[in-house]
């Protein structure tokens, strides 16, 4: 009855939709494939509130979230989603295992507004670096999110033990943007709220210091004074003459600003972070068909070159003239101390880059 009460030309164009869900669903759905027209319209009718139902198990926002933070194409990141439980994280490893490389290269990144503030005291012994958020670059832009955020700076700049995120919220302002007597960290950034109807938030703060020696910072991307989109900290120990060792500060802040490592030595890293890329590389090494034996070689040459990537000290120097020969880290500051007639010793750096969840 109701493909009599159609016209012709729609029934035609109903069917061709029909088959066409037919042939993408009838597998999931475990429906034979059917032929005749008024059996594709039956299977139509049956197939697509079917699909409807396959499609919800996976929120379209976690494809959203997983497609941003990979890059990798909708309909992997559905299936990685199907197969980790809507788990977001383990997706991201599902994606790796699976050697879809994308979802390593991009997974940190998260769209994200704000400024990092960096600021480093006059003895150039300690330098601060704090990472403040907007929800738009109209907040971000604007003085009163500005001076909040080498405000806030400042505050983390003076204190003599460094402290974790939660506890420095607590730590109190001489004004916030809505006070002008003194007002916590965590207050003066909700002040920002009321002012401006945007959710911000005070993402992290970082320090790095020295004994005898310089805490070197670079601004890439600065958007007024002593604030930027990407900000490094290098702490330099050593005895040598202090503009020299400053220039030779600035080329390494610029390598990491480039670079993006994680840690300073393989030594820094987490037992478990170390764990989790072995299995990664395991399950991508076992697809190879190899002998166990080679499977493990395989997976400690990964492992190293991954070393090579996110330590510091192994990775190849950046900043350097097209002529020169390619040098590890740790090479250039053997030179250095050459060079400066003094020993200089690498001991820490922080970098923050705006919306990376990596810094």
């Amino acid at each position: 009855p109701l493909e009599s009460s159609m016209s012709t030309r729609a029934l035609s164009m109903l069917l061709r939709g029909a088959a066409s869900a037919s042939r993408s669903v009838a597998g999931r759905a475990g429906f034979p494939a059917m032929q005749s027209p008024s059996q594709r319209f039956a299977q139509a009718c049956i197939a697509v509130p079917h699909a409807r139902s396959f499609a919800s198990k996976v929120p379209i926002s976690a494809v959203k979230e997983l497609r941003e933070r990979t890059g990798s194409p909708m309909m992997d990141c559905k299936n990685a989603l199907e197969a980790s439980g809507g788990n977001v994280d383990a997706a991201i490893d599902w994606l790796r295992k699976k050697g879809m490389a994308s979802a390593a290269k991009k997974e940190s990144r998260k769209s994200a507004d704000g400024l990092i503030a960096v600021l480093v005291d006059e003895s150039a012994k300690r330098g601060s670096i704090i990472e403040l958020n907007a929800e738009t670059d109209f907040v971000a832009k604007n003085d009163v999110f500005k001076k909040l955020a080498v405000d806030i700076c400042a505050l983390n700049l003076a204190q003599q033990q460094p402290k974790a995120l939660d506890a420095f919220k607590a730590e109190k302002l001489a004004s916030g943007p809505k006070s002008d007597g003194e007002v916590s960290v965590e207050d003066a950034v909700k002040e920002l709220v009321a002012t401006f109807g945007e959710n911000c938030q005070l993402r992290s703060v970082n320090s790095v210091q020295v004994e005898s020696g310089l805490v070197v910072s670079y601004l890439h991307t600065p958007q007024g004074d002593n604030v930027c989109k990407l900000g490094v900290l290098v702490g330099l120990e050593s005895k040598a003459d202090t503009q020299a060792l400053a220039a030779f500060g600035s080329k390494l802040a610029m390598h990491v600003a480039a670079a993006a490592p994680k840690y300073l030595t393989a030594a820094e890293i987490p037992a478990e972070a170390e764990e989790a890329e072995k299995v990664i590389f395991r399950e991508q090494a076992a697809s190879s068909g190899k002998a166990p034996e080679i499977v493990e070689k395989m997976i400690g040459g990964r492992l190293k070159k991954w070393h090579d990537e996110v330590c510091l000290l192994d990775q190849d120097f950046l900043i350097q003239g097209q002529d020169d020969k390619k040098r590890k880290v740790k090479d250039v500051l053997k030179q250095a101390e050459k060079d400066l007639g003094a020993p200089v010793a690498l001991t820490g750096f922080a970098r923050v880059k705006l919306g990376d969840r990596s810094s």
